[in-house]
């Protein structure tokens, strides 16, 4: 092997990785992005449940097993009037690269938040429907 190459060859294969990293990265954020809403959605819509109980109860069965290569998420829910709010948070491990001259240092750490609001879906239905109702009487 060329003395060139003994250069270029690690650097190329440090950009894989890093490549790797970063998509990993971007995946992570939309999952636990999703898994917020899901979490505060599904809040929202139980009427008898405190929403930080249903968060506390459903967050295991949401989060599963799709956060492979990152520490597992936290949820947590607070609440303001009818609004729902889901953090989740999450950091991203960094540690096949070895001691490569481009490697990350430390960790990312991945936030997100979401809101729901505190609905009557079926309730609202009937009322347009009622409305929509009496609009086209004659």
């Amino acid at each position: 092997m060329t003395v060139e190459a003994s250069f270029i060859v690690p650097m190329v294969i440090c950009v894989f990785a890093l490549i790797i990293y970063f998509t990993n990265h971007v995946y992570a954020r939309c999952v636990l992005t999703q898994d917020s809403y899901i979490l505060a959605f599904r809040a929202s819509m139980d009427k008898e449940t405190e929403p930080s109980a249903v968060v506390a109860q459903k967050k295991n069965l949401v989060a599963g097993k799709k956060y492979y290569g990152n520490t597992y998420p936290q949820f947590e829910c607070s609440t303001s009037g009818k609004e729902i709010e889901v953090s989740g948070s999450t950091k991203t491990r960094h540690g096949a690269m070895g001691n490569y001259f481009l490697k990350p240092k430390g960790s990312w750490m991945l936030e997100a938040r979401e809101y729901a609001k505190q609905r009557d879906y079926p309730g609202h239905i009937r009322t347009v429907k009622r409305i929509r109702d009496i609009g086209t009487k004659e």
